[in-house]
């Protein structure tokens, strides 16, 4: 984690959308490489000494790291017929005491700064729109205070793949109302004129844009020197990495 964390950052990369702790519950499932294996201890170790690599063992988050991103919140990793973003079914008691774990560790024990949305649906609620998830546990249970990102066109999947929404903007404001922060995508391009038309709260679009800028600041994003294209190629491959 610490020679990814140094590498990605003489190159400007100052993100990273990982680690993935997902469990790898559903061997037909495309993306069990991804995962740390199947048992909810196992993940939970790998994922804080990972998230500690990437982020160094304090906050705030060094020159030399980045932030991490603990993915997919939840229990993205055993869908219906192994499909990626199909619904999961699966009982709180299970989402609590196995796939909650990792995610509730990263939390307590590395202190990640971000947390990304999933895909599937439980209980038939799409994850980027799942308040339960993203609110009542990880904001008011867990006290996470970084930042919710969306997975890829998540948000845009809303509405083309979920059927729980007629329009961008109608997905846009969803989002955001149900926790997500950021996007990745371009739905939350809808958001001004949503604010404009009283659709969507200006306190939930300030509260979010208060947490990505309390991750650029921690970053030094503002006041950071130029890259050195010399001391990223010096840094990237050397032996010691």
């Amino acid at each position: 984690g610490i020679v990814v964390a140094r590498e990605a950052r003489s190159r400007g990369t100052t993100w990273i959308l990982g680690p993935n702790l997902d469990l790898a519950r559903e061997p037909r499932w495309g993306r069990m490489d991804e995962m740390y294996g199947e048992d909810p201890y196992l993940v939970s170790r790998l994922g804080v000494a990972a998230i500690t690599g990437l982020q160094g063992g304090a906050r705030p988050i060094g020159a030399d790291h980045v932030l991490a991103t603990a993915k997919h919140f939840a229990a993205h990793s055993q869908p219906e017929s192994g499909a990626n973003g199909a619904p999961v079914n699966v009982s709180e008691r299970i989402l609590r005491s196995e796939f909650f774990a990792p995610f509730e560790a990263a939390i307590h024990e590395a202190s990640i700064a971000s947390v990304m949305a999933a895909y599937n649906e439980i209980d038939g609620v799409p994850g980027h729109i799942n308040s339960w998830l993203l609110r009542d546990v990880l904001r008011d249970e867990w006290h996470f205070d970084g930042v919710v990102i969306s997975d890829g066109a998540g948000i845009e999947r809303l509405e083309s793949v979920h059927r729980v929404s007629q329009s961008r903007p109608e997905s846009a404001r969803k989002a955001l109302t149900a926790g997500i922060d950021y996007e990745i995508g371009t739905t939350f391009l809808e958001l001004a004129s949503e604010v404009a038309a009283q659709r969507a709260p200006t306190a939930r679009v300030d509260e979010a844009v208060q947490r990505v800028l309390a991750a650029k600041f921690e970053l030094g994003l503002f006041d950071a020197p130029p890259l050195d294209p010399a001391a990223a190629a010096r840094v990237n491959n050397a032996e010691p990495h």
